[in-house]
């Protein structure tokens, strides 16, 4: 038997395998999360949507041009009665590379964990102010 993404086009066909892997793994939260990038003249500010977690489950990780987001779970709860015994494990990870549009000064960077938004601030290398210049047409 053919596989979902075997039967779509072929530009959609990597979008067929991650729906195929979501319903093979029918975990309660996705492996991606919202992430809103503001770019300001000195600083780039990120603000990731990881409700949820706990600020000891949240990694973050800076390179020169890119920020990596990754945030793990893996609970286990009892629960013990006289009729009844449960035991539930889950387990999980969300992660997220955003490239960064300028090198950034890692040293300076600072990140806050707050009501599940992860908000984190990039001080910009060089920063500098793009500059019009008219070109002429021959």
């Amino acid at each position: 038997m053919s596989a979902f993404h075997d039967l779509l086009p072929k530009n959609w066909s990597k979008r067929g395998q991650e729906l195929e892997e979501f319903f093979e793994k029918p975990w309660f939260f996705n492996t991606a999360f919202n992430v809103d990038v503001k770019e300001t003249e000195k600083l780039i500010c990120i603000e990731a949507d990881l409700p949820g977690f706990k600020k000891e489950e949240i990694k973050v990780e800076l390179d020169d041009y890119s920020l990596t987001i990754l945030a793990t779970r893996n609970e286990d709860k009892e629960e013990k009665n006289e009729n009844f015994f449960m035991r539930e494990r889950t387990f999980g990870k969300v992660e997220r590379t955003i490239p960064l549009p300028v090198e950034v000064i890692k040293s300076t960077s600072s990140a806050k964990y707050e009501d599940g938004v992860l908000k984190i601030t990039l001080q910009k290398k060089n920063p500098t102010i793009p500059t019009r210049q008219s070109i002429t047409i021959n």
